[in-house]
């Protein structure tokens, strides 16, 4: 199939055994360009032009347009009930034409009649990549639209591109004619994959410059502040990983505080690292691992950034944490500063409301160990950070048994990757690959 800065010749687009579907990154041109442009956080599909060419000749026919799955649009000739049988074909771009949501008007390629104008509503300047697919035979009048199944392939970097389609109708009986139709632009959602909650990209300020003293206590070891970018996005699981859920995995089930949906504790570094690569392998097998990602332990920035979701507060709640936001046991933000009252050990997963990404305890509970060794923070601006090398490992978020400064969303402990305890626990992410 031909691509490049125009419509791909009808000869070149003929699909390979007789299959209108398309993976978009068989079409190498057109994936670039797509991995370049950005971002919706949902599927839309929007009917465009002037009204020119007939509504309704190109149509969504079923699925949902998204990362990893499939979709069908439809052509025909809805301008008259008795437009003749044609060679249906489809235009997919990366940019609409320049008067978007409108197009240019030319006469000869319209639907309606041999030579009545058309409006062309795809971008046909450099570098704008053109895929044409076809030609499928529609049977004219009333017969059901010419169908073209599209697959997008599970590429992370497609999520909420958008991409703008057109047919073309081509009548060989007769005086030949081509007419286009109306134009589609398809944003496509961001794939999604069971228990896990997307994580965009973006940049935030690590760290924290809180005082010493209630009801913080800061210290050296949150400072200095600095940003960090996370370059993609990723997902994380929306829950710490249940005793259900690694006991399905790894057979046993470690924990002290027992109970199917609460948090799996009692876990090593190595536990969860050898849990996250069981799932991975399980996963992988499935095809459900995009390319370029694994299922592993969260970094701490990453970590940080999915705690806070947008947040620049010391809790994602706010400044502060109280005994009914999360499973921890003082608050010194109660009036005046007391012990929660909680008996000892964990609660299930889910108990308490969750941030504004939909993560769950990401405050209290239990520790939740992260991939990256400990190391002091330095001042300058970093991408993707991760620190491999030391002899311990990072934990966040705070447990059931301690104070409410030690759930803070900066704050961080170590320990060694061999040790455990039974309010250590993790939970898992979807992201590109990182070798601890």
């Amino acid at each position: 199939m031909a691509f490049g800065q125009g419509v791909a010749s009808v000869e070149d687009s003929r699909p390979a055994a007789g299959s209108p579907e398309l993976a978009i990154t068989k079409h190498a041109h057109l994936a670039v360009a797509l991995a370049t442009l950005g971002s919706h956080a949902f599927a839309q599909v929007t009917p465009y032009g002037s009204g020119v060419n007939p509504p309704g000749s190109l149509v969504m026919l079923s699925g949902v347009p998204a990362v990893g799955a499939s979709f069908t649009v439809g052509v025909s000739n809805t301008a008259t009930v008795s437009a003749p049988a044609s060679l249906a074909f489809l235009n997919l771009a990366t940019a609409p034409d320049p008067a978007f949501p409108s197009g240019t008007v030319l006469p000869g390629f319209g639907l309606a009649s041999p030579g009545a104008p058309g409006e062309l509503l795809l971008s046909l300047v450099a570098p704008n990549p053109i895929v044409t697919l076809g030609p499928v035979a529609w049977g004219g009048g009333a017969t059901p639209p010419a169908s073209f199944p599209l697959a997008v392939p599970l590429l992370p970097s497609l999520s909420g591109i958008t991409l703008y389609l057109q047919g073309s109708l081509l009548q060989p009986v007769g005086i030949p004619s081509l007419g286009v139709t109306n134009g589609l632009a398809v944003t496509l959602a961001a794939p999604s994959f069971p228990g896990l909650v997307p994580i965009p990209a973006g940049t935030f300020q690590m760290g924290s410059n809180a005082p010493s003293g209630a009801p913080y206590f800061g210290d050296s070891s949150h400072k200095p502040v600095h940003q960090v970018t996370i370059s993609k996005p990723f997902w994380m699981g929306r829950y710490e990983v249940t005793q259900a859920a690694y006991e399905a995995v790894m057979g046993t089930n470690p924990s002290f505080y027992v109970g199917a949906s609460r948090p799996v504790d009692g876990v090593t570094w190595f536990d969860a690292g050898a849990y996250c690569n069981a799932l991975n392998a399980q996963q992988t097998a499935l095809g459900t691992v995009p390319a370029g990602y694994q299922y592993r332990l969260p970094t701490e920035a990453e970590w940080e950034h999915a705690c806070r979701a947008g947040t620049t507060t010391e809790f994602h709640y706010g400044p502060a944490l109280l005994c009914n936001q999360a499973r921890f046991s003082y608050s010194h933000h109660s009036a005046p500063a007391a012990s929660c009252a909680n008996p000892s050990g964990t609660v299930p997963v889910g108990s308490y409301a969750p941030n504004a990404l939909g993560l769950y305890d990401m405050h209290g509970n239990v520790f939740e160990w992260c991939l990256d060794s400990f190391s002091s923070y330095t001042a300058s601006p970093k991408t993707d950070p991760v620190v491999t090398g030391g002899p311990n490992r990072v934990l966040r978020g705070g447990r059931w048994g301690v104070n409410s400064y030690l759930c803070r969303s900066a704050f961080r402990v170590n320990d060694s990757p061999g040790d455990t305890s039974n309010h250590f626990g993790f939970r898992v992410v979807l992201a590109p690959v990182l070798v601890p």
